[in-house]
């Protein structure tokens, strides 16, 4: 709740009272809220976690190009710091934290079950 001092309606001859101003914010499809930290996953293509990749990414402040490296894994998390929340009485931010979702494919091409099975040959 927003507290104006004075904001609010005189009475006759007499002096303004305050306003109060009660905010409802909407719950984000995008972001879960920790703290001061925003938790969001990100589906990455499974190519791009064993190779790493650069993607777009938006958060509160506008989109960034996020580095994702190579060798990623299911669930590892990465931080960017400084893209949360700002914390309460203070001109810090939390982070944004950013899980790795990666999408296997249904399924695959001639072509890409054939390299599949050469790098199973190899041990991957």
């Amino acid at each position: 709740m927003i507290r104006l001092t004075g904001g609010g309606e005189a009475i006759s001859h007499g002096t303004s009272g305050d306003l109060y101003i009660k905010i409802h914010v909407e719950a984000s499809k995008q972001f879960k809220r920790e703290g001061s930290n925003l938790v969001m996953d990100l589906e990455i293509k499974l190519s791009d976690a064993l190779l790493g990749a650069v993607y777009s990414v938006k958060t509160l402040g506008g989109e960034i190009s996020l580095t994702i490296p190579a060798g990623a894994s299911f669930g590892e998390v990465l931080r960017v710091r400084g893209h949360g929340v700002p914390d309460e009485g203070s001109r810090n931010r939390g982070d944004l934290l950013i899980r790795l979702i990666i999408k296997l494919p249904n399924k695959l091409s001639r072509k890409a079950s054939e390299l599949m099975r050469e790098l199973k040959a190899e041990g991957l």
